[in-house]
């Protein structure tokens, strides 16, 4: 396991995956979680967080936490926000052919042939559809399946209540990249902690890498069971 201390060098950006890292589906954010964050934050790290949701769900998330000054990596690294207000002060696109939008927009003539009244995530770039039931995942599976050849700029993810479709080579790799790039913070000076599959990418890039219950331990440099735990130990060492 790698030493968060990172040889000396100061860590400038802590990045959070949100659902069942941050915040566990259907349950409140534990206060004293809330009280780490914000102690985290007073150290003078930035703070992001990188979702597959739309930067707009990310902004009203941390302004409930208090995290004013939060960066919003939303739709698994397609979009960046600064700030939590809206309109946004400044916000980014990550650059993706325009074949993409166009299968996007096919995807989803599609689904509403087929599917009655389907509620979409209101995303800015990607296509994230909620089906109601098993039977709606199967038409949008097979859907899906049977338009491979006309997506091949698309990447598909199916969740437990939804699919993510995203223009190739959007991940939450990139999207830290890029990032990177606006806020010249360097790939090692930065952390990353999350909880999933699609968190892997964001592991990749990131000097230092916590999962939150990670069934595959070896993907990050140390696995905590709960986001508690996870949270004192950033809090530790950056100060």
């Amino acid at each position: 396991m790698r030493d968060l201390n990172n040889n000396g060098k100061k860590y400038k950006l802590v990045v959070f995956d949100l659902d069942d890292t941050l915040a566990v589906t259907g349950q409140a954010v534990l206060p004293e979680d809330v009280k780490l964050l914000k102690e985290i934050e007073k150290t003078g790290i930035k703070i992001a967080v990188c979702s597959g949701k739309p930067v707009y769900y990310l902004c009203g998330f941390m302004r409930q936490l208090g995290i004013n000054d939060a960066i919003m990596v939303g739709e698994n690294g397609a979009v960046i926000q600064f700030g939590i207000s809206l309109p946004p002060r400044e916000n980014y696109f990550q650059p993706h052919p325009s074949e993409a939008d166009n299968e996007i927009a096919y995807l989803k003539k599609e689904f509403d042939k087929l599917i009655d009244n389907i509620w979409y995530q209101p995303n800015q770039v990607g296509l994230t559809p909620f089906p109601k039931n098993e039977k709606e995942f199967d038409i949008i599976q097979n859907c899906i399946d049977e338009n491979r050849e006309k997506i091949t700029h698309l990447t598909v993810y199916r969740h437990g209540d939804s699919f993510d479709i995203t223009p190739s080579g959007i991940t939450k790799y990139t999207g830290l990249e890029y990032l990177g790039k606006i806020t010249e913070i360097l790939s090692d000076e930065t952390i990353a902690v999350g909880d999933g599959v699609n968190d892997y990418p964001m592991f990749g890039y990131a000097g230092f890498s916590i999962g939150v219950h990670v069934k595959n331990p070896e993907a990050v440099d140390v696995n905590f069971e709960n986001v508690s735990d996870a949270l004192q130990y950033v809090l530790d060492v950056l100060k």
